[in-house]
């Protein structure tokens, strides 16, 4: 599938939320206060506002926090009826967002966009418009069969969020490092040992 240009953009949103969570050797959670949401929300280009509270904060950890669960069930799944299990779990946190954000569907077009979607208006609180597109690009990716398109790191000491947008679905790694390089220079590594200690 070729993905149009919102759906690429809330994609890439959605896994740089997912992958905010950190660990303690990257510097922890990049999602803990009120600057460090509106730096997100100005990294993914949202419209409005750029205003966050401490409410916003904890609903922007919680959103990613039950949607990483959700798509874990999906991205982890082994069999087809696991997958399909996986995929009503993450249906179900789509309409709990769409709810619980108040969203009103609606055409705009602004700055460098051109007509897309809103779930939400520009006077939403900004955890809603993060949940809302959330929403909104699970929801694309669910109707078009693609939510295989969102996948883990395959390097071993890696667990980041990836978006596959190759024709093929062959992305095996994620953006947020060198772990293609690491592995692949690993596996050189691994085979040249291999074959140095059969000579």
């Amino acid at each position: 599938m070729a993905f149009i240009y919102d759906i690429r953009a809330n994609l890439t949103m959605l896994v740089d939320l997912l992958n905010t969570s950190g660990d303690i050797a990257d510097g922890g959670d990049e999602l803990t206060t009120t600057a460090k949401l509106r730096e997100f929300a100005a990294r993914h280009d949202f419209s409005g506002p750029l205003t966050a509270t401490k409410s916003d904060v904890d609903e922007t950890l919680k959103l990613r926090q039950r949607f990483a669960a959700a798509l874990d069930s999906s991205i982890d799944a082994e069999t087809e009826d696991e997958a399909e299990a996986g995929t009503t779990a993450v249906v179900d946190e789509i309409n709990l967002t769409l709810s619980d954000s108040g969203s009103v569907p609606q055409l705009v077009k602004h700055d460098n966009w051109d007509w897309h979607l809103h779930a939400t208006g520009a006077q939403a609180s900004l955890a809603d418009r993060v949940a809302a597109d959330v929403a909104l690009v699970l929801i694309d990716l669910i109707r078009s069969g693609d939510l295989d398109r969102l996948g883990r790191c395959a390097a071993e000491d890696c667990r980041a969020y990836l978006a596959d947008f190759s024709r093929n679905h062959s992305k095996r790694f994620c953006d947020t490092g060198s772990c293609a390089t690491r592995t692949h220079v690993a596996a050189f590594r691994a085979r040249h040992s291999d074959t140095d200690s059969h000579d």
